[in-house]
């Protein structure tokens, strides 16, 4: 009979298998102290395989995996430990310290928290590893959630908060400006409140920082009811009630809400409409309903009525006129004896039929009166209130009048609060002319209109400090005497000439001949004028304009004598655009080099006479010095902005050189070759 092999029994098989995970650990610990540590995990996950419930192989897999950067592995193993071993400190230490590393402080302390529970007193060893490692977690904790805000006063901190989040001025809402971002603006009251529940506990109850309101007709297309009854709320102090529709919000509240010695003024004081045209008529006037019933139309300060990011249709356009005669009266009934900015905002272009004078006399208090459009536009806005004085009614009564020989002259209008004054992109104002005496506070003059004998007076205003005139129709201005330049010019820091071919001339020649100086003078446009050298001097720094840092001549040209401009002195200049100008060529820009040392921007686009040479001497005269012991750093030139785009004989080596010499982004230059457009090439050589 045959004799049968003897099987092995399963005590044998588990001894086997134990000898062999133990020598994979044996060789992982080997790999381990060579710090050969991808082999260790190699070895130590092949023991794991044969002997899964052993703790010790868990532990120094998650070691090894630590010394390799891979927290995440380390930590499951780690989790393994305590889930074989709990009553063992090994593993709540591991974790622990894993989690420590991995800056995960609260879920550390409350792991090593834990472990201090289930391991035995007796394993005094194990309690004071924990208890070391427990304290040093929460140094760390403490360390880390530590803000400098911590320490503030309250009163600081809404200080603080109130300074970052404050709006921006009112001309960011203007055509030029447009308010739209993609992905949408973000509320940074609420991202604040996101930062910790005290944060937001804090800001929720500061009225002062809910002073601003915003509305967009995109963004809050269906939630602006509901923002505006947020915001009232917290403006007030009140507490929100989710149940509220905003028909409770009295004027008592206000009254009992003023805590002593507070002097900060609750309520909302700027409200914001962007693409307004875009608000449904119905949320519109509910708004401006809640806004009454709150009775914070007697706190209310600035508002800006933008239509420009939103549609753009016949329909739209008729709702603009709806909603800014809405608004106008709604501000003129409860709002008109605290009103100091009123700004509107159109795409298309403005018709404001009213006499300029009248809407500060309609609202005593109001500083400043911005209307912006756009003279590119198909569409006419045609801003008109009741309570403003009308154009034509005061021409028809005048004409009525005059029949009767006995009666007097209509008095001149008071003086008015005006301190700023804007009509950018009008068709034409009222037909009646605006009376200097009414605007003896006049700060700043933006004028860019059809019609200038309707403003001429006010080109006079003594002492502005911002002075931009664009008047366009010749035969308005030529029959009209030179405003008094002497008095206007006199503290000018910001001077805008345009429009009309020969206004600019006739302003500058007149301040040639009082031998003006411009000592107070920032920033100059003369952008599209007809220009002489003998203008250009005017604004020497040597001696009448020795703080001029921004010059704009784009799309200049010169008067009939002359066929190029020669700069003056411009020590302190740091901006200059020649852009689109055939007097500009290469000795222009050398003499840049010497007349203008603080030079730091450069716009000559499309400029077909600039060569490469030129513009390198001016960007490696402006290098720094080289410093003592730095022999071998790169010195880029203190150019901050090359706009070369379109200068079609800028050699390619050359723009090449400019790029190497100054930082990245400075040199902006593109050119297409008419021929590749025609054949179809659209290759653009983008070389910056």
């Amino acid at each position: 009979m045959k004799a049968e092999p003897d099987r092995p029994r399963k005590g044998d098989k588990s001894r086997s298998d134990t000898a062999s995970s133990q020598i994979a650990y044996s060789q992982g610990l080997q790999a381990y102290r060579a710090a050969s540590y991808e082999t260790a995990v190699e070895l130590f996950t092949q023991a794991i395989q044969i002997d899964p419930k052993n703790p010790k192989l868990y532990d120094a897999r998650a070691s090894a995996y630590d010394k390799l950067g891979k927290l995440q592995e380390a930590l499951i193993d780690a989790r393994e430990v305590i889930k074989l071993l709990p009553t063992s400190h090994k593993g709540y230490l591991r974790a622990g310290r894993l989690l420590k590393q991995g800056k995960k402080y609260a879920n550390a302390e409350k792991l090593v928290s834990h472990g201090l529970e289930k391991v035995p007193k007796k394993d005094e060893k194990g309690i004071s590893e924990l208890e070391g490692e427990l304290a040093s977690i929460q140094a760390l904790r403490s360390r880390a959630e530590f803000c400098p805000f911590s320490n503030l006063p309250l009163e600081i901190f809404v200080e603080i908060i109130s300074i970052a989040t404050a709006p921006p001025p009112s001309s960011r809402y203007t055509i030029n400006e447009i308010p739209r971002s993609r992905p949408p603006r973000s509320n940074p009251l609420v991202n604040l409140m996101r930062v910790s529940r005290n944060w937001c506990r804090v800001i929720k109850g500061s009225p002062q920082l809910w002073q601003t309101l915003r509305l967009d007709g995109i963004i809050n297309a269906k939630n602006a009811v509901k923002k505006t009854r947020i915001y009232l709320q917290r403006a007030l102090g009140q507490g929100e009630d989710s149940s509220s529709n905003g028909r409770n919000i009295g004027r008592s509240i206000v009254k009992h809400k003023v805590l002593e010695g507070d002097t900060t003024a609750r309520g909302i004081q700027r409200i914001i409409f962007t693409a307004a045209q875009d608000i449904p008529s119905p949320a519109f006037t509910s708004i401006l309903e809640q806004l009454q019933e709150a009775g914070v139309t007697s706190t209310l300060r600035e508002v800006v009525l933008s239509f420009v990011d939103g549609s753009l249709t016949t329909i739209s356009n008729e709702r603009e006129a709806s909603i800014a005669t809405e608004l106008l009266v709604f501000l003129h009934s409860h709002s008109q004896t605290c009103l100091v900015s009123l700004s509107i905002c159109t795409g298309g272009r403005c018709y404001p039929a009213f006499d300029l004078t009248s809407i500060y006399l309609a609202f005593p208090r109001l500083e400043s009166f911005n209307i912006w459009g756009s003279t590119t536009s198909n569409f006419v806005s045609n801003l008109r209130a009741p309570f403003l004085h009308n154009a034509n009614s005061i021409s028809e009564d005048t004409e009525d009048d005059a029949s009767h020989s006995d009666v007097e002259e209509p008095p001149l209008p008071p003086p008015t609060n005006a301190r700023n004054l804007t009509v950018t992109g009008s068709v034409l104002v009222a037909d009646i002319s605006c009376r200097l005496s009414s605007f003896p506070r006049l700060e700043s003059l933006e004028l860019d209109l059809i019609g200038g004998s309707i403003v001429w007076d006010l080109l006079s205003t003594p002492n502005l400090s911002k002075f931009y005139a664009v008047i366009y129709g010749e035969s308005h201005t030529l029959s009209l005497p030179v405003p008094d330049l002497a008095s206007s010019w006199a503290k000018l820091q910001h001077l805008k000439l345009g429009g009309a071919k020969y206004l600019p001339g006739r302003f500058l020649n007149h301040a040639i001949s009082l031998d003006l100086s411009f000592h107070h003078l920032t920033s100059l446009d003369l952008s599209f004028s007809s220009l002489s050298t003998r203008h250009l001097a005017l604004f020497d720094s040597r001696t009448q304009a020795p703080h001029l840092e921004t010059l704009n001549l784009a799309s200049t040209t010169t008067g009939p004598t002359e066929s190029a401009l020669v700069l003056p002195q411009l020590d302190s200049l740091k901006s200059l655009d020649v852009s689109h100008t055939l007097w500009t060529n290469d000795e222009t820009i050398r003499d840049l080099v010497k007349k203008c040392s603080k030079l730091e921007k450069l716009a000559v686009v499309g400029n077909a006479f600039i060569t490469g040479r030129p513009v390198m001497e001016l960007v490696l005269a402006r290098k720094p010095p080289r410093v003592e012991g730095d022999e071998g750093g790169t010195r880029f030139s203190e150019m901050t902005e090359l706009k070369l785009e379109g200068c079609d004989k800028l050699e390619t080596a050359a723009v090449e050189w400019l790029k190497k010499n100054t930082k990245p982004g400075v040199v902006k230059f593109q050119f297409i070759d008419p021929a590749d457009r025609r054949k179809g090439r659209w290759d653009r050589g983008f070389l910056s």
